[in-house]
């Protein structure tokens, strides 16, 4: 009888505990840029909910090494454990808050949160996540090769480059907004020695058909992108070349010359014939008369 009783009051104590534990610290997660550009400041977060409980302590690790510690009951409260390539900006950091001043490359790396509840649980939860630091392209993509016409049947390659990143960045080519198939996109990357910062290269070939052309338009895209912090593109595009008809010259034709006929009426060819009588009878006259005159 005696151990059912404290089997039972275990059964409720165990359940009081998880009970007490699912009230006062839950809702732990972290909220971690995924990338940060050298040179600018980043900001982690830890957020969670203690229900009724008060909060003991926060601690920031980089890797397994804590740098930064929020301790409510201390004064100060916050303290920072220094460590190459992490400069912590007390002024804005808090509870929840961390922020690293001008971040470094050597601030790339694993990050974790680790909360922990007051007396009487002192219940701890953690969270990670992983950031990087980059260097961003000072420019957009470069898109270079590409004619003003093109018709079908003719080979289109351009190129696409983008100047000094780290990492480098990644392109995609899009014709008419949709991704060219990737058996059409050659990529290379150039630089990146004595951690100097690299130039990505990527080259579109392919031959065009008549279903390229959208209203006599080919347009083609280039987008380079690192992690969620840098988007850029460039587009150019192209018109279709048409084939232009010429006119045939028309046959040559001669034009005939014709001359107006004048219908001649009886009476007037009677009056014809009479005149070339008269005119007849005349030169003959003048021809007898030479005629004596001369073999007299």
């Amino acid at each position: 009888m005696i151990s059912k009783s404290l089997e039972s009051l275990q059964r409720i104590l165990i359940f009081l505990l998880l009970l007490k534990g699912s009230l006062c610290l839950r809702n732990v997660y972290m909220i971690i840029p995924e990338a940060v550009e050298r040179g600018k400041p980043a900001v982690i977060r830890c957020m969670y909910d203690l229900e009724n409980e008060d909060l003991y302590q926060v601690k920031w690790y980089r890797g397994d090494r804590e740098f930064c510690r929020y301790s409510p009951r201390d004064v100060p409260p916050l303290k920072v454990f220094p460590i190459p390539g992490i400069e912590v900006d007390r002024e804005a950091s808090d509870a929840e808050k961390l922020t690293i001043k001008a971040a470094t490359r050597t601030a790339n790396g694993r990050y974790t949160c680790e909360v922990s509840a007051d007396a009487p649980s002192f219940l701890t939860a953690q969270m990670h996540g992983s950031m990087y630091v980059v260097d961003l392209p000072k420019s957009d993509p470069e898109l270079n090769g590409l004619k003003g016409r093109y018709k079908a049947g003719m080979k289109l390659k351009a190129e696409c480059i983008s100047h000094e990143s780290m990492p480098p960045a990644n392109l995609s080519f899009f014709i008419n907004n949709e991704p060219a198939l990737s058996q059409h996109v050659w990529h290379r990357v150039g630089g990146g020695v004595n951690g100097s910062l690299w130039t990505a290269y990527s080259t579109i070939q392919f031959v065009v058909q008549k279903h390229h052309f959208i209203r006599g338009k080919i347009k083609i895209r280039c987008s380079a992108y690192i992690y969620s912090i840098y988007f850029r593109s460039h587009e150019q595009v192209a018109d279709e070349e048409r084939i232009r008809t010429t006119p045939l010259p028309l046959p040559e034709t001669r034009e005939a010359i014709v001359f107006p006929i004048h219908r001649v009426s009886d009476n007037s060819a009677r009056g014809f014939r009479e005149n070339n009588r008269r005119e007849l009878c005349i030169a003959g006259l003048i021809l007898y008369v030479l005629h004596i005159t001369v073999f007299r």
